[in-house]
């Protein structure tokens, strides 16, 4: 709370440190960028890690703009693994999630195309689910018309001859019945046959008495009018049964073919979720390097000693909160075990005493983050903890 590390004790909105110094691309990016601000590394030889990658990513401005392009395509892979798990995505989520894998494979292939060993370690810790993408695209309609599956009109054609026949039946009902009307009256040589439909016989065909005798034994007389006979037959009855039912069928294929697309996808979850934390990891270190470069930040050294030695630094959030035009004082910070030991700071108020024992915390915190600095050097021996009261 006194470095205002998550939250600003002043009126402005949107400038805590963490406001500050996000520039992921991703909510999962945003999460874990949270996460390493409250729980920095105090391995020196993690932090190094962090660093080379930054460092590359600074030196490589086209590489990392790429980056940022293709992890920006990503969508928030954690919330849609919770969702997957509870059974309750929604259909605009899987086309979400069918995006994400894409532009995931388009990144891995980034990061394997540099020179660098240090991307490829990156790549290989990403598994684009090239099966699960594929079910997605072929099992789904690429832009659904309802984002709820009890409305239908999700499943792709093509991926239920049964939900095919019924969307046709639903759609071209009349159509069919045309054409059954004209190939029987074709076959029977009877011109004024029609068909119809009542409450009581469904579907039927009408045939005139003068033409009553060209009607094939197979059909089923059901109605004898005045002037006409009905009938009915076996294709015209199930054609009538599809034609009924046809709706009611289609959403309940439809949501079969969801639940178990649902399900094949949960079998991915572990995996997902390896991707989402991968994922989540390069957009927090792209970050990092974006920050650098839009701020001036330089790579601090860190070891295991006990020097504290930071020139010209600055403080990240009031430094970024100055006017157009308006440069931040630097300050110097020397702390060691046989120099300088404790430095004491006077002066009136509104002075910078608290800016500068807040940035230097603030420095040591970003530095053991991984991330770079804003001071034009700085020596920082690995602290463990960090006390501040202001």
């Amino acid at each position: 709370r006194n470095l205002e590390l998550f939250s600003s004790n002043g009126q402005q909105e949107k400038c805590s440190f963490a406001d500050i110094i996000d520039r992921t691309q991703t909510a999962m990016g945003g999460r874990m960028l949270k996460r390493w601000i409250a729980m920095p590394l105090i391995d020196v030889e993690r932090i190094r890690r962090r660093q080379d990658i930054v460092e590359y990513l600074t030196q490589n401005a086209d590489f990392a703009a790429s980056l940022r392009e293709y992890i920006s395509q990503i969508g928030d892979l954690e919330r849609l693994s919770s969702r997957i798990a509870a059974g309750r995505v929604l259909p605009r989520e899987l086309v979400q999630l069918k995006n994400s894998l894409t532009a995931t494979e388009t990144l891995k292939a980034l990061l394997e195309s540099s020179d660098d060993e240090r991307m490829h370690e990156l790549a290989a810790e990403i598994n684009p689910l090239a099966e699960v993408r594929y079910r997605l695209a072929e099992e789904r309609y690429p832009d659904p018309a309802n984002n709820n599956i009890l409305k239908g009109g999700i499943i792709a054609d093509g991926v239920s001859a049964e939900l095919d026949d019924l969307r046709r039946v639903a759609l071209h009902g009349k159509d069919v019945l045309h054409m059954i009307q004209q190939r029987e009256s074709e076959a029977t040589g009877i011109p004024s046959l029609k068909i119809s439909y009542n409450n009581v016989f469904g579907y039927y065909i009408e045939v005139r008495n003068t033409h009553k005798d060209k009607v094939p034994e197979s059909w089923i007389r059901k109605q004898t009018l005045t002037a006409a006979e009905r009938y009915i037959t076996e294709e015209l009855k199930e054609y009538e049964e599809k034609i009924l039912g046809a709706e009611d069928k289609i959403l309940a294929i439809e949501q079969q073919i969801y639940t178990a697309l649902i399900q094949y996808i949960a079998r991915y979850l572990k995996p997902l979720l390896h991707d989402a934390a991968a994922l989540a990891r390069i957009d927090c270190l792209q970050s990092f390097a974006y920050l650098a470069c839009e701020r001036r930040y330089v790579r601090p050294v860190l070891d295991e000693g006990d020097v504290i030695d930071i020139r010209d630094g600055r403080h990240p959030v009031i430094e970024s909160l100055l006017a157009v035009g308006e440069e931040y004082i630097p300050n110097d910070v020397l702390l060691n075990a046989t120099d300088q030991q404790i430095m004491m700071i006077t002066g009136p108020n509104m002075s910078g005493k608290s800016a500068l024992l807040r940035q230097t915390a603030l420095i040591i915190l970003m530095a053991q983050m991984g991330s770079f600095v804003p001071a034009k050097s700085a020596h920082i021996g690995v602290v463990d903890k960090i006390f501040t009261r202001v």
